[in-house]
């Protein structure tokens, strides 16, 4: 039944419009949505979606919510590319045997541009910025007789979208996040996920839509400290790309663990000059605060560096 409401989803989305070329490029609006929340998962290059399993989850993957036993408390902040900068902040919880839930708020700042007339004299300046809420669950829906680990989970956010420039828009939008079981003695799992299923704003006289985003992940535990991570993404407005990452536990004593983690991502592989399309990062965990950071180069463009704070409690 998720399956058929996630194909539902995307042959709406088809139906809509959706191009998943590279000729369909500029073509969606709400570009930030795009943006990696979290520190971990941009370090993977981005192949995140069936490993989340605290609060971030909001943004990757709901059903990943499901894996929170108590309550989880994130915060992302990344200096982006030009003077702009991106925030995630999200809280969730569990609800016992009924699931777990949570919200989530996204917010990227373009910085102070200024206003000129057709002479080039300045009569202003103005801020331009987009914002996101998002509150979602997950739930298990088989095997309520079986072990967490053997059952199917469902997962779902609802959203609203504001993008301001001089005049502003908002819409709504939804994602929809199933978790299968997992396989081979508990060490593979496949995620499946649809984000931005609707929604479009307005600039000026155009509607744009949303950048619907398809993922297909998988998550292998190699052993208890090395996570392999791999997901295919198809966004509307652009070719569909693979990402991969790697992440390694390394104890230091019974309270304490760091992690190194790398990751890669085909996505537009030749629109830029320069290292580009890879992740790198680490983390550390001291009881049940982590802190972690990821370094993001784009070419020519610059780097991103993410860092992200999460506590459970």
């Amino acid at each position: 039944m998720a399956g058929l409401l996630l194909c539902a989803a995307a042959a709406s989305c088809f139906a809509a419009g959706a191009d998943f070329s590279s000729g369909a490029a500029g073509t969606a609006a709400g570009q930030f949505l795009k943006i990696a929340a979290g520190a971990r998962g941009a370090a993977l290059g981005e192949a995140y979606s069936a490993l989340a399993d605290d609060a971030f989850a909001l943004d990757w993957n709901p059903a990943g919510l499901i894996n929170i036993k108590k309550n989880s408390m994130v915060f992302m902040h990344a200096p982006y590319l030009a003077g702009t900068y991106a925030d995630f902040f999200a809280y969730a919880e569990t609800a016992g045997e009924v699931g777990s839930w949570g919200v989530a708020a996204k917010y990227m700042n373009y910085g102070r541009i200024n206003r000129t007339d057709s002479s080039g004299l300045v009569l202003g300046s103005f801020t331009p910025y987009d914002a996101s809420v998002n509150v979602g669950f997950a739930c298990y829906i088989t095997g309520f007789n079986k072990s967490p680990e053997e059952r199917f989970v469902l997962g779902a956010t609802g959203k609203f979208v504001k993008s301001q420039i001089l005049s502003g828009d908002n819409t709504v939008s939804a994602d929809i996040g199933l978790n299968m079981p997992y396989f081979f003695d508990n060490r593979f799992r496949m995620s499946l996920t649809a984000q931005n299923i609707m929604g479009t704003l307005r600039y000026d006289k155009e509607d744009a839509p949303l950048p619907l985003i398809l993922r297909f992940g998988t998550v292998t535990k190699i052993t208890e400290y090395f996570n392999l991570t791999a997901d295919i993404i198809a966004s509307r407005d652009n070719l569909p790309f693979l990402a991969m990452g790697g992440e390694v536990k390394i104890p230091i004593y019974v309270d304490m663990d760091a992690f190194l983690r790398a990751g890669f991502n085909t996505r537009a592989v030749s629109d830029l000059g320069g290292t580009r399309n890879v992740g790198l990062g680490g983390g550390l965990r001291y009881t049940d605060y982590q802190f972690d950071y990821a370094f993001s180069p784009f070419g020519d463009l610059g780097s991103v560096h993410r860092l992200s704070a999460s506590m459970t409690f």
